[in-house]
């Protein structure tokens, strides 16, 4: 009788302290989940904020450059498209379409800055030359963001991906494998302008 009382106090014992550590275990990955998350929604934030930016610049330097009637109408259209993409995805919280506007803003500061080189006249205007200071330092800060959104994504996607992480996305429903951050190749680098000086 007494052994089979210890057996029994032994057993609930052992589950007891099983399902303690199973359960410190499910807090732990549960909140490990969360802080990532939250890290990749707050490079996400910083990469649109850094967009947000640029958009500006870029309507402030097409104003700035609006002698340029040719190139000038090609330019807007493509930012007009960029913006409207890029609305758009911001709206609907699509990381994907966000990338994508990214990218066609991309493409027309590039065309923009291959527009003011063939003009080298641009150059002597201080807000000008101020405008393209921005738009390096923007274009620099927003690489930094992207880095820093993949870097979480990528840390976030080996959490999820390996074991006990993959039970434990499963049973909190956090998503399985997040998309990196993607530009189009080529588009993300700014061609270097010389003003022969």
């Amino acid at each position: 009788m007494k052994t089979t009382k210890y057996v029994l106090i032994a057993s609930v014992s052992l589950i007891l302290i099983v399902s303690l550590i199973l359960g410190i275990m499910s807090v732990s990955y549960y909140n490990r989940l969360v802080s990532l998350d939250e890290n990749i929604n707050e490079s996400y934030a910083q990469v649109y904020n850094r967009l947000e930016q640029r958009h500006d610049t870029i309507t402030q330097m097409v104003s700035t450059v609006s002698g340029l009637q040719e190139h000038e109408q090609a330019i807007y259209e493509l930012i007009l498209e960029a913006r409207t993409k890029y609305l758009a995805a911001s709206a609907s919280n699509d990381v994907d379409a966000l990338a994508e506007a990214d990218a066609l803003e991309s493409q027309a500061i590039t065309q923009l800055l291959v527009v003011i080189e063939d003009n080298p006249n641009l150059s002597v205007s201080s807000a000008f030359n101020g405008l393209l200071d921005t738009i390096y330092v923007l274009e620099s800060s927003l690489s930094v963001a992207r880095r820093d959104y993949n870097n979480d994504v990528a840390s976030y996607n080996r959490t999820v991906r390996r074991f006990p992480g993959n039970i434990y996305q499963n049973i909190y429903s956090f998503e399985s494998n997040l998309s990196y951050w993607r530009i189009n190749e080529g588009v993300d680098e700014v061609p270097n302008i010389d003003f022969g000086d």
